[in-house]
């Protein structure tokens, strides 16, 4: 699954990079279950900026965490380490899925290459 969720990351990281950023703790990987079995997952991270604490999401995967009730998981998680808002770098169709489950565009991420 992590290979699945980083082919979107364009570039930033690997799945074999996303497991050591977990294994050293610098990534926390929440998971949504339909009983035993695992619907979806995200890696994210609580950042303290100057103003607000947000949970900020890494990488995203599966129909169970991208639902009105993974949502709900993520809320849940963000309140309880002190977070008032998530956030996250998407492309355009998760951007779409997640305005409908309450979510508003906030910036445009922008790249210009170095070398050409």
């Amino acid at each position: 699954m992590l290979a699945e969720a980083t082919k979107w990351a364009s570039r930033e990281v690997t799945p074999d990079q996303l497991k050591m950023l977990l294994a050293r703790g610098e990534r926390v990987l929440l998971g949504a279950r339909d009983g035993e079995k695992i619907t979806g997952w995200a890696a994210v991270q609580v950042q303290q900026l100057p103003n607000i604490r947000c949970l900020y999401i890494f990488a995203l995967q599966g129909r169970g965490i991208c639902s009105a009730e993974g949502v709900g998981l993520l809320r849940e998680y963000a309140q309880a380490n002190g977070c008032t808002t998530i956030r996250g770098a998407v492309r355009a169709s998760m951007a779409r899925l997640l305005t409908k489950l309450g979510g508003k565009p906030l910036y445009q991420t922008f790249e210009i290459e170095v070398f050409q």
